[in-house]
């Protein structure tokens, strides 16, 4: 061996000593449980909703538990105080990923839940340690480990763009946990307990202990976040819809149209339509089933529109509706499907004969792009026609120089 290798031996040899002279290993698990604790208890304190903030604290509190068993693993005969140490960190794991379930308001999976640490806690009491298989122990229990952090990262990443940007994060914070304890599995006859299969070192005992306070802290600041972005998120959507049909309103409309002004040239059709005669309804038979008619034309927008079109109650019985990439004769087949869809549904209204219908206005762009209020002054204007012309009925228009274009 050359004289550098044998002095980086003899150097990794003294940092190895001195961590094992520096760190008492119960007290650094001591204090791991007390953190874990705390943690458990300020969720259950903090956060509102009561099924959710037992599943948020159960990780940590399991963490707690399976730490406290690792202080003092030789009170309990044999290596049971060490199985059960490692089995509540494995269900901690588990209880993480049922935590961003309940996050997203999934139900818990029982099954995946217990069953695989409570076969690996069988299999570790009555199969491996009898018979030596240390290997088999320890790539079963970090497999899990690593099976457990890619169930929240996968379940995370594939809700990214949900307008939650911490998920994102923590998908990357799960996601690393899930490669290094499958990194551990691949070395896993080399690396020391609790990382692996080799006898413990306390270095070991240090990183490991270290890597899961660190997890514990960057998952709980990110679902704190999360938290808060999902309620800020809840009170913009509450401002921008209309809270009887749960449409978006007029203001959100106004912020689209800056939107749409700003991504340039794009085919549009509009439709403008209202209930006909409204006013007569709400006379005959009240303003509580005037209601129930909006909302039924608001359901009847959304079931006969695509999903890409965007609705919007402009205030009262109007509605507008924006169809991206739409020309003339697929706005009027859309309108006429509407029409005759309101038509038909509105016979009769919570039991009472209403014969309810609509009238439509449609405007689409061609050739020059207009501004999307020109838009939808056009089709308003069509609307107009088409009450003049008897109601119940479709009315369109080309749009291509009179509007207005740009912004």
């Amino acid at each position: 061996m050359a004289f550098s290798d044998k002095a980086c031996l003899a150097t990794t040899r003294q940092y190895k000593a001195f961590v094992a002279a520096m760190v008492d290993v119960p007290t650094l698990l001591g204090y791991t449980t007390v953190v874990l604790l705390c943690l458990s208890l300020l969720v259950l304190v903090a956060r509102p909703q009561a099924g959710k903030r037992l599943w948020l604290a159960m990780p940590f509190f399991a963490g707690a538990c399976g730490c406290a068993f690792l202080i003092q693993p030789q009170a309990f005969p044999g290596r049971l105080g060490l199985q059960l140490g490692a089995f509540c960190i494995t269900l901690a794991y588990a209880f993480g990923w049922q935590a961003i379930r309940a996050f997203y308001d999934r139900p818990p999976r029982w099954g995946w839940l217990l069953l695989p640490a409570l076969l690996w806690l069988g299999l570790a009491i009555a199969v491996f340690d009898r018979y030596g298989w240390a290997m088999a122990n320890a790539g079963l229990r970090v497999g899990l480990v690593c099976l457990y952090s890619a169930l929240p990262a996968r379940e995370l990443w594939r809700r990214r763009n949900g307008g939650l940007p911490s998920a994102r994060l923590l998908a990357i914070v799960f996601g690393v946990a899930a490669g290094l304890a499958a990194l551990a599995v691949a070395f896993a006859h080399w690396l020391p307990q609790p990382l692996g299969a080799a006898p413990a070192q306390t270095w070991a005992v240090v990183f490991y202990n270290v890597r899961i306070l660190l997890h514990v802290l960057l998952a709980s600041a990110l679902l704190v976040a999360m938290h808060k972005e999902r309620d800020a998120l809840r009170y913009y959507d509450d401002s921008v819809r209309d809270p009887m049909t749960g449409l978006y309103n007029r203001r959100f409309f106004e912020q689209r149209a800056e939107q749409w002004r700003d991504r340039g040239a794009r085919r549009r059709s509009v439709l403008f339509f209202d209930i006909d005669h409204f006013k007569r309804i709400n006379d005959r038979h009240g303003h509580r089933l005037g209601d129930a008619v909006i909302v039924l034309a608001a359901q009847v927008a959304q079931r006969s529109l695509r999903k890409g079109d965007w609705i919007f109650r402009f205030g009262g019985e109007e509605f507008v509706c924006v169809l991206p990439d739409t020309d003339l004769a697929q706005a009027n087949a859309m309108a006429e499907r509407l029409r005759l869809a309101f038509m038909a549904d509105a016979r009769e209204v919570e039991g009472r004969r209403i014969d309810a219908t609509i009238s439509i206005g449609v405007a689409t762009s061609v050739g020059g792009v207009p501004r999307i209020d020109a838009l939808v002054a056009e089709a308003d204007r069509m609307l107009y026609r088409a009450k003049a012309a008897g109601r119940n009925r479709v009315v369109s228009s080309i749009n291509q120089d009179p509007l207005p274009t740009g912004s």
